[in-house]
Order: C-alpha cells, then sequence, then structure tokens
C-alpha cells in the first residue's frame, strides 16, 4: 500500500500514538496508562536494550517522538535530548509530558526524511516503531545514519514478519486471531485481506501506512544506509489485546515476547 506524506501526516495528527485505547489524550491519566504499557508490555523485555540511563551527558536524537515516552525517559537518564515528530500535535504532546516530569528537551516538528540537523550532530539516535511509517523508508534511515555522528549508537525498532505471518501461514494466524478474540481497539485484525494489511492495521484501520520485513531484509536495509548492525533482537509480544493476556505468567510473556515479537530492535553503530 502506498500513501503520502501528508495523509501519514494528517492520520497521527488525528490520531496520536496510544489515542486509540485511551480517549483522555493529554490528561494526567493518559500519560500514566502510557508509561505502564509502556513499560509493562512494549518494552517489559527491551528496557535493558534502550539504556535509559547509558547515555549521561550525550547528545540524543528522538526521531518520530509521539507522546514522548521515549525522550522523557532519556531526558531522565540524563541525555541532552532533542525530538522530533511529523505533527504537530505530538510535538504538543512531548512538550506537555516533559513539562509534567520536569525534564528538559528541545521538541521541534520535521520529517525524518529530511531531517533538520548537520551530518553528525548526535551521539546516539533513537527511533521506536516509526521508519515503518514513512513512504520513503530507506531515505528515513539514511537520514537517521547522516545526522550521527562517526562511531555513535542508533537503536531502531521497526515492525517484523516473522513466521506467523509468512504468506503459507497467515490463514492460520487470522484463524487464530478470531477462535481466541484478540481486540485490537480500531483495528479489525482477523478479516485484514492480507499480511501487509494486517501490519497496516496494528495503528488502526484508518492508518494510511505500515511496512513490515523479515529481520534480514530490514537489516539489509540498515546495511545500505550506510550502518553498521551490532546486533538484533525480538520483542513486543501485546497481550494486552488478549481477553486473558493480564493472567499470562511473565516466563510465557518473555517466551511469547522473544519468539513471536512483532518487532525487531536493531543495536547499530556508524562507521
Amino acid at each position: 500500500m502506498t500513501a503520502t506524506l501528508e495523509e501519514v501526516k494528517r492520520y497521527w495528527q488525528e490520531q496520536p500514538l496510544f489515542s486509540l485505547e485511551r480517549a483522555d489524550v493529554g490528561s494526567e491519566e493518559f500519560f500514566r496508562k502510557l508509561e505502564q504499557v509502556r513499560r509493562e508490555e512494549v518494552e517489559r523485555f527491551a528496557l535493558r536494550f534502550w539504556g535509559f540511563d547509558a547515555f549521561p551527558g550525550k547528545g540524543l536524537l528522538d526521531v518520530g517522538c509521539g507522546p514522548g515516552w521515549m525522550t522523557v525517559n532519556y531526558a531522565l537518564g540524563g541525555s541532552q535530548v532533542h525530538a522530533v515528530d511529523l505533527t504537530p500535535r505530538a510535538v504538543e504532546l512531548t512538550r506537555q509530558y516533559a513539562a509534567a516530569r520536569g525534564v528538559e528537551a528541545e521538541v521541534r516538528e520535521a520529517n525524518v526524511e529530511s531531517l533538520p540537523f548537520a551530518d553528525g550532530t548526535f551521539d546516539v539516535v533513537v527511533a521506536s516503531g516509526v521508519l515503518h511509517h514513512t513512504p520513503h523508508v530507506l531515505q528515513g534511515i539514511r537520514e537517521c545514519c547522516r545526522v550521527l555522528r562517526a562511531g555513535g549508537c542508533a537503536k531502531i525498532s521497526l515492525y517484523r514478519k516473522g513466521i506467523l505471518l509468512r504468506p503459507r501461514f497467515f490463514n492460520l494466524t487470522q484463524a487464530l486471531l478470531r477462535v481466541i478474540s484478540v481486540h485490537r481497539p480500531g483495528s479489525d485484525l482477523g478479516r485484514a485481506k492480507d499480511v501487509d494489511d494486517f501490519i497496516r492495521q496494528y495503528d488502526g484501520a484508518g492508518n494510511p501506512l505500515g511496512i513490515g520485513k523479515t529481520t534480514q531484509a530490514w537489516r539489509a536495509l540498515l546495511l545500505e544506509a550506510g550502518f553498521t548492525v551490532r546486533g538484533a533482537e525480538v520483542h513486543y509480544f501485546p497481550k494486552r489485546f488478549l481477553p486473558v493476556g493480564h493472567l499470562i505468567p511473565r516466563p510465557v510473556h518473555w517466551m511469547l515476547d522473544r519468539f513471536m515479537g512483532a518487532m525487531v530492535y536493531f543495536d547499530l553503530t556508524k562507521g
């Protein structure tokens, strides 16, 4: 599915991240629940990967900051954070969240395909579930590499086509979702027309663009953009969309996260 940058921007302006699950966007309760979901589910087994306290005093760019969870947590860890997002709504939310948590960050509206920073500006670049939403994804990855200094660190997570999203297993995957009554607010994953449509709907039925690739295919794009891949991890099994997800014990959730996770997390460097 193709989409223009304006279509992508319009959707995320109208539907900020997490807004399909919370109607009270921007409230204290919204940010509290966002923190809970990110720490207890989305990044439950990836907090060490992100290393929020690993870059004190370092210049860090959060690409596609959304409502600001990454920005705030890196600022709390002592990083000198700059954050960008395609939409003014996300910029507003991130500034609001940072102010509520008592941290400072430079937040501005910008397009990842043309970042407003000089070459080699940052020690660290992070992009959490962002680059798969931009129309020219390779250009977005190249821009992340360009603004990173030589020897710097980048951490990027992207939608993954795991084994259950291979064409020969997809019908079985959809049937299983219907049987166990998986409910993703704003989406109808059990009736997606194909794998790519399924991945697009991760962020809502109206989402104009969501790209998934195998780990190998993403690795190839990252290398083409100029990165060196130091490691890759699979994470994010969204148990909150299961009727009995809250009953899944931590060891089982860990296994589902690492073997059936919806995203691949790349640890990268430049040069």
